[in-house]
């Protein structure tokens, strides 16, 4: 429980870093693009599957102390955090794609 709870907010801490440096921005545009359009799911997959591998390769070479950098280099790491980030993209073009009441 431990290790998935650590894992988890490394998980958020490379988001935040990635909401920081703007590698997100294009994900969460693009997947929300994708929900509000309707258009189906696995639609977001080459979006956030390019994302990661361009920004496993931009940190390849990053150094520094923690578990951060060293993770923010490894391209299966960044596979899972883009693929959040393109949920969380999907989910907010979904909601605001519902008719009110």
């Amino acid at each position: 429980m431990l290790l998935a709870s650590r894992a988890f907010w490394l998980m958020l801490a490379a988001v935040a870093a990635h909401i920081q440096d703007g590698l997100a921005f294009p994900t969460l545009v693009l997947a929300a693009l994708i929900g509000w359009r309707g258009w189906r799911p696995w639609w977001i997959v080459p979006v956030f599957v390019a994302e990661a591998i361009y920004a496993s390769d931009l940190f390849a070479r990053a150094g520094g102390a923690g578990k951060l950098p060293g993770a923010m280099s490894n391209v299966f790491f960044q596979l899972i955090v883009f693929a959040f980030l393109a949920l969380v993209g999907l989910g907010l073009g979904w909601a605001l794609r519902r008719p009110r009441l």
